[in-house]
């Protein structure tokens, strides 16, 4: 053959192999199978924050604008009831009030006024919020704001 043949040639199977090439049918990475579409997960990421979001709303939107007054009423009320009990579980195994409150934690948080060995009143404020108990009470409070 004469070289221009070979180059001919050459260029016949170039041309094949450049069409069998062309034809082969490829499957695009989103219909494999076995494999989830990559948006779909982020979907799946959003759906779960706006679940979870809507669940803890109130606890979202008290990051926001503050908690609520009841909210803190009934955090201050359950401190007061656990510096209360530590000081009745206190006077029960000695006999007598302790000086300063036992529990270290609520030290911090709540004013304790003792008056007697067996009379004393809490005091906690949080925000505009204060409350009170005392020996006499079974419940913290509200204090009243004076006129």
């Amino acid at each position: 053959m004469s070289p221009m043949g070979d180059k001919l040639e050459n260029l016949i199977q170039q041309a094949e192999t450049d069409i069998r090439n062309q034809t082969r049918v490829r499957v695009p990475a989103k219909e494999k199978r076995g494999q989830l579409p990559k948006f779909s997960i982020a979907i799946g990421i959003w759906l779960t924050a706006i679940l979870i979001g809507a669940t803890q709303f109130d606890t979202v939107l008290s990051l926001f604008r503050g908690a609520s007054e009841s909210r803190i009423e009934q955090d201050v009320e359950g401190i007061l009831s656990k510096a209360a009990a530590s000081l009745r579980t206190y006077e029960i195994n000695t006999g007598v009030l302790p000086p300063v409150l036992p529990n270290p934690a609520i030290r911090g948080l709540v004013r304790y006024e003792r008056h007697s060995d067996f009379s004393f009143r809490l005091t906690a404020t949080i925000g505009d919020v204060t409350m009170v108990m005392d020996s006499k009470s079974t419940r913290p409070h509200r204090e009243l704001e004076p006129d």
